[in-house]
């Protein structure tokens, strides 16, 4: 993986503002290997104490903020779980939560009112610069922070991740259809999703059904289970982004295609930017230089070589590996 100190000029000349909404944790695993281009990261904790001791162990370009961030600017109810991840501005759906999650993790532990800004005003209040990269995980209310951010605030906005629900786990909630149609009425293409499935529970135990009819301990990829929600990525589109001509666009836009290991874009938008004048031949080099600094070592297998071809041959003769092909891509993580 790329660490600070081997980051271009190019890049780190020309670093993201992030905003992060649901950043329990503080930054994301898959940012951290790129924190040298990242200027700012801007994260939410409503509990002041709570927000404090994250204030206290963050990293240098990390900024909290005692708000939540929702629909409107006033008063929230925070309907918080027994497991707090769990916790949102919606009241959790029982009747459906606890299908596919344990009472232990939905059931209601109490209610707070927080204090809550829509997106554009905590700009306002704060003077933060306008996010190129938003990230939004607040269980079930990253649509009403989308519709009621002002179009001035959405001008330097590239990427938007947002966690999406294909069941109403939580009362009035927008689900994924919802939140796609907006994304995609503010011209931006929905890049990638990561999926999560999920068997029955019975009280407290996943595969409750399974366990007791099939005697299964832990879930399996040939036994099907329910599609019930989704981290989903939204861009703006390479080819937009390039003919506009930002040169600084162009880069910062190169930079979350590698933070979300894109690397086949991120190639493409660097050849790209050479050919229409937008960056040298050396800065193509050295964007290119970075992709493969990050890429994964390959197996023999997968090598496009001659080598890679003879091993191919070799595995398929005599039968090594597997004899039905994986849907890798429903394996993956943005985390590695």
């Amino acid at each position: 993986m790329p660490n600070e100190s081997k980051l271009p000029a190019t890049l780190t000349s020309h670093r993201l503002n992030c905003i992060d909404v649901g950043a329990r944790g503080g930054m994301q695993r898959h940012w951290r290997p790129y924190v040298g281009a990242i200027q700012n990261i801007d994260l939410f904790e409503p509990d002041a104490a709570a927000c404090e001791k994250q204030a206290q162990r963050a990293e240098k370009n990390e900024s909290w903020f005692p708000v939540a961030l929702g629909g409107l600017t006033g008063t929230g109810k925070l309907h918080v779980t027994q497991r707090p991840s769990g916790s949102s501005l919606y009241r959790p759906n029982e009747d459906v939560i606890f299908r596919f999650a344990a009472p232990s993790y939905g059931k209601i532990a109490k209610i707070l009112d927080v204090p809550l800004m829509t997106l554009s005003d905590f700009i306002d209040k704060y003077q933060r610069p306008l996010p190129n990269l938003l990230k939004l995980d607040v269980q079930g209310a990253e649509l009403d922070i989308l519709k009621n951010t002002r179009q001035e605030h959405w001008r330097d906005l590239l990427a938007v991740q947002a966690e999406v629900e294909f069941i109403s786990f939580y009362e009035g909630q927008p689900l994924f259809h919802d939140v796609d149609a907006f994304m995609r009425q503010q011209g931006y293409v929905m890049f990638d999703m990561l999926p999560v499935r999920a068997y029955r529970f019975e009280g407290e135990n996943s595969h409750g059904l399974l366990r007791r009819h099939l005697n299964l301990a832990k879930n399996r990829s040939d036994i099907s289970r329910r599609f019930i929600e989704a981290d989903v990525l939204y861009l703006r589109a390479p080819e937009e982004v390039l003919a506009q001509g930002d040169v600084s666009r162009i880069l910062k836009l190169f930079i979350i295609l590698l933070l979300y290991r894109f690397f086949d874009e991120a190639l493409w938008l660097a050849e790209s930017a050479a050919k229409a004048g937008h960056v040298s031949a050396e800065q193509m080099q050295d964007l290119i230089a970075v992709v493969k600094q990050a890429a994964p070592k390959l197996r023999w297998t997968e090598r496009a070589d001659w080598l890679g071809k003879m091993s191919r041959r070799f595995t398929k003769r005599f039968g090594i590996g597997r004899a039905r092909k994986m849907d890798y891509w429903l394996e993956r993580s943005w985390d590695f």
